[in-house]
């Protein structure tokens, strides 16, 4: 069902050249009341209220989904089934069941999510959620070892017409599609994010950079890494290896200022990491002030490794699946991979 939805939505992208925002004049009046409980319980039920508008879901359904992101845009994964922590962790995955180690000594099995993972709606013409624009390198054999470095960029000048109702996401990943979005069984990122994410969901954190190390199935499970705080300007490294056995891979987010790390392990038990990407990718972009006020992004000192832990020098595949904001993918002869867009204009 999820590959069939992901088939419709491709779909949907080929049948539309240029998306069209439309304009939005929504803001909060201030109330004078500072106290943080009060703001947290104002800022979640506004947020609340207008997620239930643009997704069909009650305001109380919404609270329940949390959005994730895909290659075929964003998904949402129930409550129930999110596992976030505050600590490393290793993911142990057979068929038909996980079985999660918070510690050595306190493991859990956990089966698949009994709430069928939604699309987020993304079909009217004000707005969308999905991967804006990326480049992805696919290796059949399978990959070893992923990393990439990028410097956590100016915020966004808008997250909507809600504050914080708007999210921005980069991230490299690997996955098993072969290079076909919507078809994988799972994907490992390392995440920097501003604004809503499934990891992140307390609204009092959606206008800060964090760095999170994700791992989403198929099965409707996502597990999020411990959430690090990085400050605009700083370098962070995203980085994914495979281990001595050839099943278990480590997921690293890392601060390279001072080594701090958003780490966890899973054990795929035979499935293959094909696909390489570097991404970026919007949740509820309403306009391109969505995007970070500096116009780009890039991902440098880009490392692929086989299973023999070979370098790989990949040839990657330019993508733009919107271009209303003069979106580009540039790969440049030093390995780095540039994603731009247009910041002309989005400091007025």
């Amino acid at each position: 069902n999820l590959q069939r939805i992901a088939k419709h939505r491709r779909e949907q992208r080929r049948g539309k050249s240029r998306s069209h925002f439309g304009s939005s004049c929504c803001c909060f009046a201030s109330s004078g009341v500072t106290g943080t409980s009060y703001r947290h319980k104002m800022i979640g039920e506004s947020l609340l209220i207008f997620l239930s508008l643009i997704d069909g879901l009650s305001a109380e359904e919404s609270e329940r989904w949390h959005p994730f992101p895909t290659a075929s845009g964003t998904w949402l994964v129930h409550q129930d089934c999110v596992h976030r922590m505050n600590a490393d962790f290793h993911v142990e995955s057979f068929p038909g069941r996980d079985r999660l180690f918070r510690t050595s000594d306190d493991l859990e099995d956990i089966l698949p999510c009994p709430h069928v993972p939604r699309w987020l709606n993304a079909t009217r013409q004000n707005y969308y959620s999905d991967w804006v624009a990326f480049a992805h390198y696919t290796l059949t054999s399978g990959f070893g070892y992923m990393s990439s470095d990028w410097t956590v960029p100016q915020p966004p000048k808008s997250t909507g017409p809600v504050p914080g109702i708007s999210s921005v996401y980069f991230f490299n990943g690997l996955e098993d599609s072969g290079g076909k979005p919507g078809t994988a069984t799972y994907i490992l990122q390392p995440v920097l994010s501003y604004g809503k994410s499934g990891c992140i969901i307390d609204p009092l954190l959606f206008h800060e950079w964090h760095l999170v190390s994700f791992y989403v199935t198929s099965a409707g499970r996502a597990y999020c890494g411990p959430r690090l705080a990085v400050k605009v300007g700083e370098r962070v490294r995203g980085s994914m290896r495979l281990g001595d056995d050839g099943k278990t891979w480590t997921v690293q987010s890392t601060r390279l200022e001072n080594n701090q790390s958003s780490t966890h392990s899973v054990n795929l038990n035979g499935k293959i990491a094909d696909t390489a990407y570097l991404t970026l990718e919007t949740m509820v972009n309403y306009g391109c002030k969505t995007f970070p006020t500096g116009g780009s992004l890039t991902f440098a000192n880009n490392k692929l490794a086989d299973k023999g832990f070979n370098a790989v020098v990949p040839t990657w595949t330019k993508q733009v699946y919107h271009s209303e904001c003069n979106q580009k993918v540039v790969a440049s002869a030093d390995g780095s991979v540039t994603i731009s867009w247009d910041g002309a204009n989005l400091l007025v």
